[in-house]
């Protein structure tokens, strides 16, 4: 039911929203809503999805391994096309527009895994919650953001691999 000038699409989709939606393995953790501003459009290529989404997602420090909000704001290109319609014969070479296509069943597209799917997209691979985070302690796990702990007091031990520089050979 998409019109030939295209169709316009604002969304707001609010938490209580987004608890309605289908159970989907790449559903991200989020705080608050999604608001998406996008344009459907018919092309030869299929109907493409055109907008930018702003969103906060929950995600883990990889120092501290503290939760902590990540802002998002992105703007996506997808195409959509029919289950089969590149199913040909034989190896087939994947060009960069390739990246962007999604396929649908029937005459209902799913947004929301499109959108999920670029918000994933756009989560850092390595996330710190700030980047004066100071991680854990080494030696006992305590979150060094919180404060010292107590093994900083204590002399170190000496390295497990201490016992290796007796068997190196002298030249």
């Amino acid at each position: 039911d998409i019109p030939e000038q295209g169709l316009q699409l604002e969304l707001n989709w609010d938490e209580a929203l987004l608890d309605t939606l289908p159970e989907q393995d790449c559903r991200p953790d989020l705080e608050g809503s999604v608001r998406l501003n996008a344009g459907l459009s018919l092309e030869e290529s299929g109907v493409v999805l055109e907008g930018s989404c702003k969103a906060q997602a929950i995600v883990e420090c990889v120092r501290c391994l503290e939760r902590f909000v990540y802002p998002l704001s992105f703007s996506f290109r997808c195409v959509f096309q029919p289950v089969g319609m590149n199913d040909l014969p034989g190896k087939q070479q994947l060009g960069p527009g390739d990246m962007e296509v999604m396929y649908y069943d029937g005459e209902r597209i799913d947004l929301a895994a499109a959108v999920f799917e670029q918000i994933h997209l756009g989560l850092p691979a390595y996330p710190h919650c700030s980047p004066e985070c100071k991680g854990l302690c080494t030696q006992c796990g305590a979150n060094l953001n919180r404060g010292a702990c107590d093994c900083e007091a204590e002399p170190r031990e000496k390295s497990p691999f201490a016992g290796l520089a007796k068997l190196k050979k002298k030249a």
